[in-house]
């Protein structure tokens, strides 16, 4: 799958080879986890040059690539011998300086912007797979911090504790930096967690995920420790989670994600609360926990496929009272959907 999509956008781009400095591309293509180092794809192969500090890592771990020392000026002298007349260049993850670079090296050359988030928008069952599994370590691992909740622990304390477990259970790493808001710092839909301790009736919003084998997942889940205190935000977090289950519900092959936005946002509005929905509906997930396709109404007109991960959240915040959101990491399979953050309930 890999080579057939990759060969489709050099030939649509008439493009010689495509070269690219983005660690999610290296893990995608060759497989290793590496912080520097330039993959270089042509129709026929591919290389990848990588310093003294990888050389045996990769040599030992890498697929569907040639293996070449980066060293001195081993690059340029490539790049030389091959003579591109047309390079694909990645738009969403290049760097300036690295363009720059590029084009003092290939002076004759013509470059073609490309989107590396494109090339593995569809999963495979390995690629899936892993994102799976990165659900089920971030729950198991939420499932184990509520069991600690207690009147007086603190927002960061929560944080650090669920990235712990998270490690514990099996990841690399948080997929990105864990959202733990109490009361009413829940109206924050990105709340950065604080010394705020948790309090009997407070809601409680928590937005997290694991990497697995470079793969992401992105959860929220929103409850309330105690007996509810304020019946509006009881309110809320039950009109989201309907909405949340119609937006699910509806992930298919051939809807538009706008569609997807729409149902649960359209929802949310003939509760009258339409106006603190503020984000879109979901993304894309993968290697990175925002890639495409974009789940919203100024996000693209992305129809699904089979294969495509995303994410349903949404929300309603209401300031100085709070907030809530419910989000689910979810597979479009060949009829129907996977809900991967719900893997004993949902299954469609």
């Amino acid at each position: 799958m890999i080579r057939e999509k990759l060969n489709k956008i050099l030939k649509d781009n008439e493009i010689d080879a495509i070269i690219s400095e983005a660690p999610q591309t290296r893990l995608w293509y060759a497989g290793v986890q590496t912080s520097d180092g330039f993959l270089v794809i042509e129709k026929e192969k591919a290389y990848l040059f990588v310093d003294g500090r990888y050389i045996e890592y990769v040599t030992k771990n890498s697929k569907n690539v040639e293996v070449v020392l980066l060293k001195g000026t081993s690059f340029k002298d490539f790049l030389a011998k091959k003579k591109y007349a047309t390079v694909g260049v990645e738009k969403d993850y290049l760097i300036l300086e690295t363009f720059e670079n590029l084009k003092s090296m290939l002076p004759k050359s013509k470059f073609v912007l490309v989107n590396g988030q494109e090339f593995r928008i569809l999963k495979d069952e390995e690629e899936y797979s892993n994102v799976q599994e990165a659900c089920n370590i971030s729950l198991q691992s939420f499932e184990q911090i509520k069991t600690v909740l207690t009147e007086g622990i603190t927002e960061l304390e929560v944080s650090n504790k669920l990235g712990y477990l998270m490690r514990l259970f099996g990841a690399e790493k948080e997929s990105f930096e864990t959202i733990v808001a109490f009361g009413t710092n829940a109206a924050e839909p990105h709340h950065h967690p604080t010394d705020r301790k948790l309090a009997d009736g407070d809601i409680v919003k928590i937005d997290f995920g694991a990497q697995y084998q470079g793969w992401a997942s992105d959860i929220t889940r929103t409850f309330f420790f105690g007996k509810p205190k304020n019946p509006k935000l009881v309110e809320i977090l039950d009109i989201v989670k309907e909405a949340q289950k119609l937006g699910r519900e509806a992930v298919k092959p051939g809807i538009a994600t706008i569609e997807i936005d729409k149902i649960c946002r359209d929802y949310i509005e003939s509760k009258g609360y339409g106006q603190y929905f503020t984000h879109s509906t979901g993304h894309g997930v993968g290697i990175d926990v925002h890639e495409l396709p974009g789940v919203g109404r100024n996000r693209g007109d992305a129809i699904l496929e089979e294969g495509m991960i995303i994410t349903v959240e949404p929300g309603i915040y209401i300031e100085n009272e709070g907030g809530a959101r419910i989000e689910d990491t979810i597979l479009v399979t060949k009829d129907g959907s996977k809900v991967l953050s719900r893997p004993e309930d949902y299954e469609k």
